[in-house]
């Protein structure tokens, strides 16, 4: 009897820890969230890494690659937009179609027979900027948490390696 006591008492135990293991919520940059939001954030980190891989593979005599580049960048504001305020929603799209936006700064590229050159690229690092922002904008609404957030996103996508690595393929 006295076995089964300490069975039974062993098996709870084990039982309240898988619980607590599996109920935890994930971390990112030391900041705890929801599951929905560290998924909202995994995606969005994956779509922001196949626009930049579209970014990259861009030639202005392949159609295909430039809309490769709207397909991505349309994807990461589809998946946001709903979730920030309109004026947040606006700045996202201005990143990637405003007057010196990202997608609108390649298609003028395409237009003029040109690849993404360092010069061109350059121009790419303050849009970045916000379109992490309002990514996390879109997921998280303590700005203290927010910070800590988009400076691991900047680290973890090494935008400014890729935006300079853009830039050099095509230097000549």
């Amino acid at each position: 009897m006295r076995k089964a006591f300490i069975a039974l008492g062993v098996i709870i135990i084990a039982l309240l820890v898988a619980f607590a293991t599996f109920n935890q919520q994930p971390k990112y940059a030391g900041v705890s969230m929801p599951k929905t939001d560290y998924r909202h954030l995994e995606q969005s980190r994956k779509s922001i890494k196949s626009f930049i891989k579209s970014l990259d593979n861009f030639d202005y005599k392949k159609p295909s690659t430039m809309t490769a580049i709207e397909k991505s960048g349309n994807q990461i504001i589809k998946q946001n937009s709903n979730n920030l305020s309109n004026s947040d929603a606006q700045a996202l799209r201005n990143a990637f179609y405003g007057k010196d936006g990202i997608i609108t700064i390649v298609q003028v590229a395409k237009k003029g027979n040109y690849n993404i050159d360092s010069s061109v690229a350059s121009r790419f690092h303050e849009k970045f900027d916000t379109i992490i922002i309002m990514v996390v904008n879109a997921m998280n609404k303590s700005s203290a948490q927010r910070a800590e957030i988009v400076d691991q996103m900047k680290v973890d996508l090494n935008i400014e390696a890729a935006i300079y690595k853009i830039g050099e393929k095509n230097e000549e």
